[in-house]
């Protein structure tokens, strides 16, 4: 018998459940008739907190419930948008200065809604702000002072003002990307800091959902899309200074992994010295900047530091007098004096078709985001050989492998030959901490490892300095979170190309050909002969140098 009423709920429940189905159908339609988004609370997490800014009394004499609200940016569900209280509402909301868009949703889910708000379980005393100020940010700079005390202060917060403690957390230390990586029982949060994932703390899922929620409203997802990736981006301002975020969510088996890009305009605004460039590499790419025609690629994996580079280039040219164009995907970073545009391949305008219209604008320099295609590649180089300096990046390991890259995607070798003119590749490793690293005398292990490649460099008659008795290494302290490491630094390969080259490739010559003209005529340093060279200078470590160019 007891098995029996068992199944009998179980079955009135999943009847229940299609029902609500349909009737959820209905509101949707009806949405989509009244030209007016569809929001379904019963399946949305939502913010407790809110309840502290629309009373019980205005959110169920109106049919209404807040389920979004970002500084003065209002959503509101209701169950009818022409029902009169419901417009009294919306107007003294708007009054007061509030943007308020809203949504249609059924009665189950207002109830919903209502539900959570209105429990006594989730009242809070602590009063929900609507806008975090510049003030308020800076405090919060000078509270986190390291990255464990992160964890305590987000659990205590609203949704809102958690996120906003993980940003500037992020921010103060240098971090490039947050990452959120949901597991069985909670949710990773990861920030990679001078192109290192650091595991900072852990959340729970339903914290998670929260915070998850407001980074989608502010980057302009759906927030009831959970089973396919979105991609979105908006901003927050740190000290006067514009943040920009790029967001991307990928479903998994235990909920959505988010990953957030922070984009800081002022970090790309640096020299090539600050970079790391030195020496003839430094002067060979100055002189880049000042050519009137030719190709500069810039090479080298994923995260590390092309666009960068790409854009202190940008920044040497005078932009008073010529025309920047630049083709990205997506823009990173805004540059004064220069017109730039993003691709949309679901739109059709991808690289080689941007291109092709930026050439119709009478550009003097353009920068393409990426050669990843035949034709962007062979219109990159044409643009070179008639008249106009092209920037743009390759993913290939080293300087020289550009070439059979290149020649590989169809473009001709008498094309190709007095395109180029430059070719960086780089890496970047983490630079040490200026206020607590450590010297200590070098081991036999590292005087034979360092000696390896100063030797060869003196075979190629390239001047190098002496080993050195001591190398720095990192002990961390509070200005690094406690990492050892403060800032990123390139390592790089710069090469040059004269009419040896360009005669080596014309007569399709093979590339270990190539590879003896360089070593014997060009004096260039490999990336990892550069990074050696910032150890001996006290910039960097061996590890470092080893973990991504060995």
């Amino acid at each position: 018998m007891a098995q029996g009423d068992a199944d009998n709920r179980k079955l009135t429940k999943g009847v229940a459940e299609v029902n609500q189905q349909y009737k959820e159908r209905d509101v949707q339609a009806k949405a989509k008739t009244l030209g007016i988004p569809y929001v379904n609370l019963l399946t949305m997490p939502i913010n407790p907190d809110l309840a502290d800014f629309l009373s019980k009394e205005d959110a169920v004499g109106a049919h209404a419930a807040l389920y979004f609200q970002v500084g003065k940016k209002l959503r509101l569900a209701v169950l009818d948008p022409n029902n009169e209280t419901t417009k009294t509402l919306l107007e003294k909301l708007r009054q007061g200065g509030f943007q308020v868009d809203i949504s249609l949703c059924s009665e189950e889910s207002l109830a919903a809604g209502h539900k959570i708000y209105f429990s006594e379980v989730y009242q809070k005393q602590e009063e929900l702000r609507n806008v975090v100020e510049e003030a308020d940010l800076g405090t919060y700079m000078k509270e986190i002072e390291n990255l464990n005390e992160l964890k305590a202060k987000i659990e205590a917060a609203s949704f809102d003002k958690a996120l906003n403690y993980i940003q500037i957390g992020a921010y103060k230390t240098h971090s490039s990307d947050i990452h959120f990586e949901p597991e069985e029982t909670r949710v990773l949060v990861r920030f990679r800091i001078d192109g290192v994932l650091q595991a900072v703390f852990d959340i729970t899922p339903k914290a998670y959902a929260g915070i998850l929620t407001e980074i989608k409203y502010l980057s302009h997802l759906k927030l009831n899309i959970l089973s396919l990736p979105q991609d979105g981006q908006y901003s927050f301002l740190v000290n006067q200074r514009q943040i920009n975020v790029r967001v991307s969510t990928l479903p998994t088996h235990y909920g959505e992994a988010t990953v957030m890009r922070l984009l800081d305009a002022q970090r790309a605004q640096v020299t090539f010295e600050e970079l790391g460039f030195e020496g003839i590499a430094l002067q060979r790419l100055m002189e880049s900047t000042t050519l009137s025609h030719g190709m500069i690629l810039v090479t080298g994996p994923t995260g590390s530091g092309k666009t960068t580079t790409l854009y202190s280039m940008l920044q040497r040219i005078d932009t008073r007098s010529k025309k920047v164009i630049t083709l990205e995907d997506p823009i990173e970073y805004n540059l004064a004096g220069i017109s730039q545009s993003q691709v949309q391949e679901d739109k059709g305008y991808t690289f080689a078709a941007g291109l092709r219209s930026i050439l119709r604008q009478d550009p003097d320099a353009i920068m393409v985001g990426e050669i990843r295609d035949t034709e962007t590649a062979e219109t990159a180089v044409q643009a070179s050989l008639t008249g106009h300096l092209v920037f743009s990046t390759l993913h290939t390991n080293s300087a020289i492998e550009s070439i059979p890259r290149l020649l590989n995607m169809g473009v001709k070798s008498y094309v190709l030959a007095p395109a180029l003119d430059l070719i960086v590749a780089q890496r970047l490793v983490r630079k040490l901490c200026p206020s607590c690293a450590v010297a200590s005398p070098a081991t036999e292990a590292e005087r034979a490892h360092i000696d390896e490649s100063l030797n060869a460099l003196r075979q190629r008659g390239i001047e190098a300095p002496a080993m050195p008795a001591e190398l720095r290494h990192p002990k961390g302290c509070p200005v690094c979170s406690q990492t050892g490491f403060k800032g990123p630094i390139a390592i790089s390969e710069v090469l040059p190309f004269d009419q040896g080259i360009r005669d080596l490739i014309l007569g399709n010559a093979p590339m270990p050909e190539v590879y003896a003209y360089i070593e014997k005529n060009l004096k260039m340093t490999s990336v990892h002969e550069d990074g050696i060279l910032k150890v001996i200078h006290g910039l960097t470590t061996l590890e470092e140098v080893d973990r991504v160019a060995k």
